[in-house]
């Protein structure tokens, strides 16, 4: 059995072979050379993964497009960290087909859907979450996080607030959740935890209750609640995470997704229901990849869980420990991804990503 240092630096030598910059196809892999970030940026980003990997950058200056019938097919958005951007694809084109480009973010993070189908953006560089309408480019509402930099987001499909995860604060290291009421143009409610230093993106339920991962100052992972009218987090037993990812809801249960399982470098997706203070956990979805020979390495920090309905089974997973792999896989079975979008047309690095429906 490979040693636990061994294997993360076997991980670091694979990929680092592999980087290449920017070729004819524009793919980078994910390991970045030394002084491609802002040092802050650099060192924040490295701590949300469990790769501790960060993209080499560059940017797209291009202008965002669309195609004309976007608005009529279902559209699987994919946050780009590499080009800054947000990449459109047709989600039910098996072969993948890219159907706009959303330019102009420094470091898209995760995604959030509203009851609409609009999809919410976060830029973990700029403190900025944006909100798009299914098919569009331009944002139609825009919020400007004043309490720390976001990593992810849910919306309450109840009241329309929008939950903003920050992985770390403004003016210290610890993070909280910025709840802008209503929407994007609301008021900001900042919650935080002792027990909470990091935070990783989460989910709401449908009763409007907040769950959300997070490790404490001794890195250790913690699961907690925020009760719909409460002030106050509920740290919660039951699950163990080796290194915590977003919180969602998959249409029957809470998700919890570890983005290293075991520690190897896996995602284990844990299907939770909650009593009191206490998580059962009901079911479990393990996600793997082969894209390395030998390998069965998958880390997904915030996959867009579909549903247990028999229609919406899937996931939709960037897989961060290969360069330019967008999966999409079973949610029920798991293993490795029936299918993905061919290097040539994947995002780079994906972090978020969502899925938004037509509209009628």
């Amino acid at each position: 059995m490979i040693s636990e240092s061994a294997r993360r630096a076997l991980v670091i030598a694979v990929a680092g072979g592999l980087l290449t910059g920017c070729g004819s196809s524009g793919q980078t892999a994910t390991i970045a050379v030394p002084g491609t970030l802002e040092p802050a940026l650099h060192a924040r980003i490295a701590m949300t993964n469990a790769l501790g990997a960060v993209p080499v950058r560059h940017l797209n200056r291009g202008r965002s497009w669309m195609r004309p019938d976007a608005g009529k097919q279902w559209l699987l958005y994919v946050s780009d960290a590499s080009t800054g951007t947000i990449q459109i694809y047709n989600y039910r084109v098996k072969t993948g087909k890219l159907y706009g480009q959303i330019t102009g973010l420094s470091f898209p993070y995760g995604q959030c859907l509203d009851r609409q189908g609009n999809v919410y953006v976060v830029d973990n560089d700029t403190a900025k979450i944006y909100e798009y309408a299914h098919g569009g480019t331009k944002p139609i509402a825009t919020g400007k996080d004043n309490f720390g930099y976001p990593i992810g987001c849910s919306v309450d499909r109840k009241t329309g607030n929008v939950a903003v995860a920050n992985f770390n604060g403004v003016s210290s290291g610890t993070g909280g959740v910025d709840v802008f009421a209503g929407g994007l143009n609301g008021s900001q409610s900042y919650y935080t935890d002792a027990s909470l230093y990091h935070l990783w993106p989460g989910g709401y339920d449908p009763n409007g209750n907040l769950f959300i991962q997070g490790t404490d100052y001794s890195g250790s992972t913690k699961l907690a609640e925020l009760p719909a009218g409460s002030n106050q987090f509920t740290l919660l037993s039951g699950v163990t995470i080796a290194f915590p990812g977003a919180v969602s809801w998959d249409g029957s249960y809470i998700t919890v997704t570890d983005q290293d399982y075991q520690y190897y470098y896996t995602t284990m997706i844990y299907r939770v229901t909650v009593s009191g203070s206490a998580a059962t956990v009901v079911g479990t979805t393990h996600l793997t990849d082969d894209c390395y020979p030998g390998t069965n390495w998958m880390v997904a920090v915030q996959p867009f869980i579909g549903g247990t309905t028999r229609k919406r089974n899937a996931v939709a997973a960037g897989n961060l420990n290969c360069p330019s792999r967008q999966d999409f896989f079973n949610y029920s079975n798991g293993g490795n991804p029936k299918r993905t979008i061919p290097a040539a047309i994947a995002p780079g690095d994906p972090y978020g990503q969502s899925v938004s429906p037509p509209k009628g």
